[in-house]
């Protein structure tokens, strides 16, 4: 499999890896500073999780050939990224888990798309020997 002008994908990974890093460093403060309510509540970070998905959409961004497809993926990686992180500025309620549901559907259907590929190229090595 050949790899397509990959610097855009890895730099919104490599931003979405930072943003999860601070998230993440924030979430430790905030559990040092309430343990009474980290204990009562049933809390789930999202954002190691979205991190992945980020990763994912951003690998098969990078197996595309330059084409219609391959900016539509990239213009819903940047919505993604951008809408979770800046959820808080948007009116919309759980605008985040809003934006973290999309990025699971598109993550799941950049690994079958992946999969697929993967598959192809499988079936075209190893199908051809007789």
């Amino acid at each position: 499999m050949k790899i397509y002008k990959p610097v855009y994908s890895i730099i919104i990974i490599a931003i979405q890896l930072i943003l999860s890093v601070i998230e993440y460093f924030e979430f430790q403060e905030w559990k040092k500073a309430n343990p009474e309510l980290y204990d009562l509540s049933d809390l789930n970070p999202l954002y190691g999780k979205f991190f992945l998905f980020v990763l994912t959409i951003g690998i098969y961004e990078m197996l595309i050939k330059p084409s219609l497809k391959k900016t539509l993926v990239r213009i819903l990686l940047i919505f993604v990224v951008i809408g979770y992180n800046l959820a808080e500025f948007i009116p919309i309620e759980e605008f985040d888990f809003e934006m973290y549901y999309f990025a699971w559907f598109l993550a799941i259907v950049s690994f079958a798309l992946i999969m697929v590929r993967i598959t192809k190229q499988l079936i075209k090595k190893f199908g051809t020997d007789k």
